[in-house]
């Protein structure tokens, strides 16, 4: 790793998976949906341009029923899973 931008984020050694659940502070239990590579935007809020940005689109679920579809960066998602 010759600079700062070749080092791994924080969760670097924390493997996330589409499909699998994981426990989230905010919205508890969460499924991934998605992850891409070098989205241009988040959402409205929140832009992520650098090419390298990880994004994981994620739902959370009420009695088996899919309520809500969010998306982060990957290390936002990191810092938020237990």
């Amino acid at each position: 790793m010759s600079n700062s931008d070749d080092l791994p984020s924080i969760g670097a050694d924390t493997v996330i998976e589409r499909e699998k659940t994981y426990q989230h502070e905010t919205y508890g239990l969460v499924e991934v949906a998605g992850i891409w590579k070098g989205i241009q935007g988040v959402d409205s809020t929140r832009e992520a341009n650098e090419k390298d940005v990880f994004i994981v689109r994620y739902s959370t679920k009420e009695d088996g029923e899919q309520i809500d579809e969010l998306t982060d960066t990957l290390d936002e998602f990191l810092d938020s899973i237990e």
